[in-house]
C-alpha cells in the first residue's frame, strides 16, 4: 500500500480569500460604495460564476494575447467548455442581451461584483473586482460620469492623493490608421524591441506601447502618439470628454501610450492611481492601479449581439483598496456596531441558559456578545474589556439556580445582582442614564 498523499489544507498559490479580521474593512469599503452606487442610479445583478469559455475568447480576441490559455475552465458532461470569469465587461453584455434588456429605459446601468480567476505567469491568479457598465448610450457623458464616480468612491474612503491617467485609442478608422504608423514607426526599430514585443508587429502592435521592459520604454519613448491620428470623430469625442472633467476639476493627466488590449475597446481608456506611500523608510514608492476602464462599442457584435451597441464602464480592485485602509491602520466601524454588554457564563447549567438569555437581550435592542466557550470568567472579562464594552454579565451556576445574572460595570468594577426578569429594564436604564 502507496503511502497516502498529505491533506492539502492551504489554497493554491495566488488565490485569496477574506479572513475575519479584515472582514471590517471590506464591510466599511461595500458600505460606501454601494450607497453612491445606488445615488448614480446603477442596479445590482448577480452574474452566474461560470460562462461559456467562448465569450471571453471571442470578446477578447487576437488582442489579448494567450487569452485561450489563461481562462480556468471545465468540461461538462455534455463536451460544453465553461470557464471561471475572466473578465466582467463581457458578462454584463452577455447579460444585457440575453434578458432582453434592450426592452428597458435606456441606458441600462449595471454594477456587480465577482471574482476574477485566470492562468498567469506565475500560476493561477484570482482578485475580487468591482464592475459596473452602462449600456446603450453613446455620448461622452457617460464616461464622465464613470470617472466622477470612481472620484467619489475614492475620496469618500480617504486613501490619499490619486490620478485619473486618460487617453484614446480612437474608433476603428483611428485605430487602423495608428497602426500603420506604429508598423512603420518599428520597422527599423523592431530588432531593439524585447522577444513579446516583436511577436506584437503583426496583430497586437498596440501591446508594445506599454512593455515595461527597458529596451521597448527606450524604443516607445518616441513613438507616434494615437492623439495625432484620431478621426474627426473619435477627436471631438475625446475633447468633449475632457471638458467635461476639467469642469468637474477630476486629478486627469493625459497619457498618451495608455491602451486597452482587448478586441472590445474603442476610444476612451482610463485607469486610477493611487500614490505611493512611504515605505518603513519613508521612501516614496509606486503608485497602485486601483481601477481600469473605457468604452467597449465593440463587445456586442464580437459576442453575436447587435452591432454599434455602445457600452463603457469600468472595474475596481477591492483588494486594493482594502489593503490601503489596512496600511493606514485607518478607523473603520466593527461589524455589527460596537456592543454594550457582554454576557459571560461559567458552569455547564448556566451555559445551557446562557443562550436564551443572549437571545431575550439581543431581542430587546441591546446590542450583545457573549462566549461560549470553557474559559474562565476572569478570561471572559478580559474579552468584554477587549471589546470595549460598558457592563459585563455574570451568569455562574448560582445564579442559573436562583434566577439572577451579576452586573458588572467594566471601567469600574462595581457590580449588582439583578432578578433575571428584571435584567431588561435594568440594562436599558443603566445605558441610558450615560
Amino acid at each position: 500500500m502507496g503511502k497516502r498523499k498529505p491533506l492539502l489544507v492551504t489554497l493554491p498559490e495566488g488565490i485569496t480569500e477574506i479572513v475575519p479580521d479584515d472582514e471590517k474593512y471590506w464591510h466599511a469599503v461595500f458600505r460606501k460604495v454601494n450607497g453612491l452606487l445606488a445615488d448614480y442610479s446603477f442596479m445590482r445583478i448577480d452574474l452566474a460564476p461560470l460562462e461559456h469559455a467562448d465569450l471571453f475568447i471571442r470578446a477578447c480576441g487576437s488582442g489579448d494575447e494567450g487569452v485561450e490559455k489563461r481562462l480556468v475552465t471545465t468540461r461538462t458532461k455534455d463536451g460544453v467548455t465553461l470557464a471561471q470569469r475572466y473578465q466582467m465587461a463581457p458578462s454584463f453584455m452577455r447579460a444585457y442581451l440575453q434578458h432582453g434588456m434592450h426592452a428597458l429605459a435606456q441606458p441600462v446601468k449595471m454594477f456587480a461584483t465577482s471574482q476574477i480567476v485566470r492562468h498567469g505567469a506565475d500560476g493561477m491568479q484570482s482578485a475580487l473586482k468591482l464592475g459596473i457598465q452602462t449600456i446603450g448610450d453613446d455620448n461622452e457623458a457617460v464616461e464622465a460620469e464613470l470617472i466622477f464616480l470612481g472620484c467619489r468612491i475614492l475620496e469618500s474612503l480617504n486613501l490619499g492623493p490619486f490620478t485619473v491617467r486618460m487617453n484614446t485609442i480612437g474608433d476603428s478608422q483611428s485605430r487602423v490608421t495608428y497602426a500603420r504608423a506604429l508598423r512603420e514607426y518599428y520597422r527599423s526599430r523592431g530588432k531593439k524591441l524585447c522577444a513579446k514585443c516583436r511577436s506584437f508587429q503583426r496583430e497586437s502592435i498596440l501591446m508594445a506601447l506599454e512593455c515595461t521592459q527597458e529596451e521597448c520604454r527606450d524604443v516607445n519613448k518616441d513613438a507616434p502618439q494615437i492623439l495625432d491620428h484620431l478621426s474627426e470623430e473619435a477627436r471631438a469625442h475625446f475633447k468633449r470628454l475632457l471638458e467635461f472633467l476639467d469642469e468637474g476639476k477630476v486629478p486627469y493627466i493625459l497619457e498618451p501610450y495608455l491602451v486597452r488590449h482587448e478586441d472590445y475597446a474603442a476610444k476612451t481608456v482610463f485607469e486610477f492611481v493611487l500614490d505611493g506611500e512611504p515605505d518603513a523608510e519613508g521612501k516614496p514608492t509606486d503608485g497602485k492601479t486601483v481601477i481600469k476602464g473605457g468604452r467597449f462599442d465593440r463587445l456586442s457584435d464580437l459576442i453575436g449581439g447587435s452591432r454599434n451597441l455602445p457600452a463603457a464602464g469600468w472595474s475596481l480592485d477591492v483588494r486594493a483598496l482594502v489593503d490601503r485602509l489596512i496600511a493606514r491602520n485607518a478607523a473603520v466601524p466593527e461589524l455589527g456596531g460596537r456592543p454594550k454588554v457582554f454576557l459571560s457564563q461559567l458552569g455547564e447549567a448556566a451555559k445551557r441558559k446562557s443562550l436564551m438569555l443572549f437571545e431575550e437581550i439581543r431581542k430587546s435592542g441591546i446590542d450583545v456578545r457573549y462566549s461560549l466557550s470553557r474559559d474562565t470568567i476572569k478570561g471572559q472579562l478580559r474579552m468584554a474589556a477587549k471589546l470595549g464594552v460598558r457592563y459585563a454579565l455574570i451568569f455562574g451556576q448560582k445564579e442559573a439556580l436562583e434566577g439572577t445574572v451579576i452586573v458588572r460595570e467594566v471601567e469600574t468594577g462595581i457590580q449588582e445582582t439583578i432578578p433575571q426578569e428584571k435584567i431588561i429594564d435594568a440594562l436599558k436604564k443603566r445605558l441610558k442614564s450615560k
